[in-house]
C-alpha cells in the first residue's frame, strides 16, 4: 500500500482470485454473507478503505495481471486484466515503439485510472485514459460475468469510463495502441522572480500547444531541502521542444529577467517516463490529494498561486511534510477526444476550454499531525473555488482521481451525466452492492440539483 491510511488497515481476510469466474465466486459469497469488502488493483489511492478493507475482506486482483497485444479491425489493442498496473503495460508496449494512453505513474492500477478518468502523457493526441478503452470485462452485483462496449452493454461501457466503483468490479480491458517510440521528456526549474511568466506561458500553451508537446505539467511547491518555495515544468514531446534559457521580471522594470536553475533533457520510453513522475510520491507516508478546476487563465493562476503561498505556512513545518500543486492544462484537442465510442461520463466539454486542473499533494509522516493536514486542504480547496468564482473562472468539474475524501467529485459532471449514471446503477446495482458493501471512495449521492 502507498499511502498509509491505507497500510495500516488490517482486513480480515485477503483473497485473490485467479480468473474473473472466481471474482464473480467470492462476490457471490461476500453479498450472501453482507461482508464489507474492497477491490486492490494499484492501490495508490490515499483514501483510507478504498482497495484495503480494514476489518474487512480485500479482493487482491493481482493475478489477474495478463497482458497480450490483439489484433482488431483497426490495428493492434491490448488486452490486460484487472488487476495490471501501468508499469506491467508500459513495461510490454515499449520495446514495440507501442503505447497506450495510460497515466504518468507507473505503478497506480490500469482498472483504478479508467474508472476516474486518468490523465495521460499523450492526452493532447489521445484523449484521457478512459477515451481509449474499447471495452471492459466486468463482474456485476450478482455474480454475472458481462462485456461492456459501444455496442454491448453501452449504459454500463459509458459508466465505467469516469463513474468510479459503483457498477461492478472490472476484471479485464482492452485498449487501444498507438505507435510511440522514445519520448523528449524535460525538466526545468526557474528562479521564483520568473512565476509570473512561467504562469503566463502555461495560459499561453493551454490555448495554443505547440505541435510537437505532448503534455505540460508545471508545479508550484515548497522545497523541505531549499527551503524556499520552487516553480517547475516538465514538458513530454514527439521533438525537442522550445525551452527558454531566461524569463522576463514582470513588473520589475525594461529588461529584467530570470534565469532557470535546473535543466534535464532526456529521451525516454513511457515505463522510464512515469517511474521519473513516480519519485515525486514516494510511499510510507499519510497522504491527502485535492483538486480543483478553472479556466485556463494567467491571472487566476497566479491568485491560486498566492493562496498557496499563505496556507503552506501554517504546514511547513510538520516532520515529513512534502506539499505541491501541480497545474495541469486540458486543452480543446484533449476534450475532443472525449466523446470516442459514445463518450465518457465526466461532463467535459470542448466549449468550456481549455481548462486547468490544479492537483493538490500532500504528504506527511505523522499521524498527529492529520487534522492540521485536513484543515489545510479543506481551506485551500474552498478559497481556489472561491476566488474563482468571483472572477468567473471557476469550473464545477472535479478530478476524481486525484480529490479530497470529502470532495463529491461525481456530482460535478452535471445533472444529465448524474441522471444517467444512477439509472446505469438502478440497471446493474439494484440492491446497492457496491455502495454499501464496497464503501471505500466516491459513490453516487443526489439525483437533481
Amino acid at each position: 500500500m502507498w499511502s498509509l491510511f491505507q497500510a495500516l488497515a488490517v482486513p480480515k481476510c485477503r483473497i485473490t482470485p485467479r480468473n474473473s469466474e472466481e471474482v464473480a465466486l467470492t462476490l457471490a459469497k461476500i453479498v450472501a454473507n453482507s461482508c464489507r469488502f474492497a477491490v486492490l488493483g494499484g492501490g495508490t489511492s490515499p483514501f483510507a478503505g478504498v482497495s484495503h478493507a480494514d476489518g474487512g475482506i480485500t479482493i487482491d486482483l493481482e493475478l489477474l495481471n495478463s497482458v497480450n497485444l490483439i489484433e482488431t479491425p483497426n490495428g493492434n489493442a491490448v488486452e490486460v486484466g484487472g488487476g495490471t498496473t501501468w508499469a506491467e503495460l508500459y513495461w510490454f508496449l515499449d520495446p514495440l515503439n507501442l503505447s497506450a494512453a495510460g497515466t504518468r505513474n507507473s505503478l497506480t492500477g490500469v482498472v483504478g485510472s479508467i474508472l476516474g478518468g486518468g490523465i495521460s502523457f499523450f492526452s493532447q493526441r489521445h484523449g484521457w485514459s478512459c477515451d481509449n478503452v474499447i471495452s471492459f470485462e466486468a463482474v456485476l452485483a450478482n455474480s454475472t460475468i458481462v462485456q461492456a462496449s459501444e455496442h454491448t452493454n453501452p449504459d454500463l461501457f459509458w459508466a465505467l469510463k469516469g463513474g468510479g466503483n459503483n457498477f461492478g468490479i472490472v476484471t479485464g480491458a482492452i485498449f487501444e495502441t498507438f505507435h510511440q517510440p522514445p519520448s523528449w521528456y524535460t525538466f526545468q526549474r526557474w528562479d521564483m522572480r520568473a512565476l509570473e511568466s512561467v504562469l503566463h506561458r502555461l495560459t499561453q500553451v493551454a490555448h495554443h500547444m505547440p505541435s510537437e508537446v505532448q503534455m505540460l505539467a508545471t508545479t508550484l511547491g515548497w522545497s523541505v531541502h531549499l527551503q524556499e518555495f520552487a516553480i517547475s515544468e516538465r514538458l513530454v514531446a514527439t521533438s525537442p521542444p522550445y525551452l527558454p534559457q531566461t524569463l522576463p521580471v514582470r513588473n520589475a522594470g525594461i529588461g529584467a529577467e530570470a534565469t532557470r536553475l535546473e535543466e534535464y533533457i532526456y529521451v525516454k520510453a513511457t515505463l522510464e517516463m512515469a517511474q521519473k513522475m513516480d519519485r515525486m510520491n514516494a510511499d510510507g507516508f499519510f497522504n491527502y490529494f485535492g483538486s480543483t478546476t478553472v479556466k485556463s487563465g494567467a491571472d487566476i493562476n497566479m491568485k491560486i498561486a498566492s493562496i498557496f503561498f499563505d496556507e503552506v505556512e501554517g504546514i511547513k513545518n510538520a516532520p515529513g511534510i512534502q506539499i505541491y500543486i501541480v497545474y495541469n492544462p486540458i486543452t480543446v484537442p484533449a476534450m475532443q477526444q472525449m466523446s470516442k465510442r459514445g463518450g465518457n461520463a465526466l461532463g467535459l466539454r470542448p466549449q468550456d476550454g481549455p481548462l486547468t486542473i490544479i492537483n493538490i499533494n500532500l504528504h506527511w509522516s505523522e499521524e498527529g499531525d492529520t487534522e492540521r493536514m485536513r484543515l489545510f486542504m479543506r481551506r485551500m480547496i474552498s478559497r481556489i473555488e472561491s476566488t474563482a468564482k468571483k472572477d468567473g473562472v471557476h469550473h464545477p468539474y472535479i478530478f476524481l482521481n486525484h480529490c479530497f475524501e470529502e470532495q463529491l467529485p461525481l456530482e460535478s459532471y452535471g445533472w444529465e451525466n448524474i441522471a444517467r449514471l444512477h439509472a446505469v446503477r438502478d440497471s446493474v446495482d439494484p440492491r446497492r452492492v457496491f455502495h454499501t458493501l464496497q464503501p471505500g471512495h466516491h459513490k453516487l449521492g443526489r439525483v437533481g440539483p
